[in-house]
């Protein structure tokens, strides 16, 4: 039987989709990426081989090895690492020297293709996590007001503009004033630094791109980015219906109706 593997970076995206594919009957496998974490697999019936970032001959091999036909890429890796020393093999040597003065998302790019050239197939990192994905419409009993639905428009136009560009996904909008951009330093200082320059009311959107791969990444908002909502003042989330997951969302819209907080998914 062929097996479906998961290449797992950090958090619970990887250990949710490994339960829902062993939960529809399929034989798994998990590479584990990252440090330290293979305990998050221990309930879950399945192999582990974890590998360095940097080892993709090695994962390649393995997986091959595995009888593995289809795979998962999920869990968050920081793109600082990329400015890190890692353990590479010779793949990643030529990939990396391929790309010395392109962007991460060519980088990436070759690192499919290498993949899909073994005869691996990648699918999108939702296939599995449909149920964490919005419809459109106001999440929260907090309803945003007129006001905030125009900050929400110019939020999520601007988070889509960049990253159309492929700096980040993440804007802070005051007044209808762009007062945040997130670049390398990730959302949630993204959120802190629109809260300190906007101050108390501030209106954070999230969005991909047009054309967005959804095998390497979905954007993702869960109880760590409400919290920090919370320390940056905000007033609204917004993100994009049926393109964003939303992590335990009984629990987090529970909670930011406690902070006043409205979370809204919008098309």
């Amino acid at each position: 039987m062929d097996r479906i593997g998961i290449i797992a970076g950090a958090g619970q995206l990887p250990v949710l989709t490994a339960e829902s594919i062993v939960s529809q009957g399929q034989e798994l496998v998990i590479i584990p990426i990252t440090n330290n974490e293979q305990n998050r697999f221990s309930e879950i019936p399945c192999e582990i081989h974890p590998f360095g970032v940097g080892q993709i001959q090695k994962i390649t091999r393995k997986l091959i090895e595995l009888n593995t036909k289809e795979i998962v890429i999920i869990g968050k890796i920081e793109p600082s690492i990329l400015l890190n020393p890692f353990k590479v093999d010779a793949t990643t040597i030529k990939i990396l020297t391929k790309n010395r003065n392109k962007k991460t998302k060519d980088i990436i790019s070759d690192i499919l293709t290498h993949f899909e050239n073994a005869g691996l197939t990648i699918l999108r990192q939702d296939q599995f996590l449909k149920h964490l994905l919005p419809d459109p419409g106001v999440l929260t009993k907090r309803q945003p007001n007129t006001a905030q639905w125009e900050e929400i428009k110019t939020g999520i136009f601007a988070a889509r503009k960049i990253a159309e560009l492929g700096i980040g996904q993440t804007v802070v909008v005051k007044n209808q004033i762009v007062i945040a951009m997130e670049a390398i330093e990730g959302t949630d200082k993204t959120i802190l630094r629109g809260g300190e320059l906007g101050g108390k009311g501030v209106v954070v959107a999230k969005a991909a791109a047009k054309n967005h791969d959804f095998r390497i990444d979905v954007p993702t908002v869960g109880m760590r980015t409400l919290n920090t909502l919370h320390d940056a003042r905000a007033s609204v989330l917004a993100v994009e219906a049926g393109r964003t997951f939303v992590m335990e969302p009984e629990v987090l819209c529970n909670q930011a109706d406690k902070w006043k907080i409205a979370i809204v998914a919008v098309k």
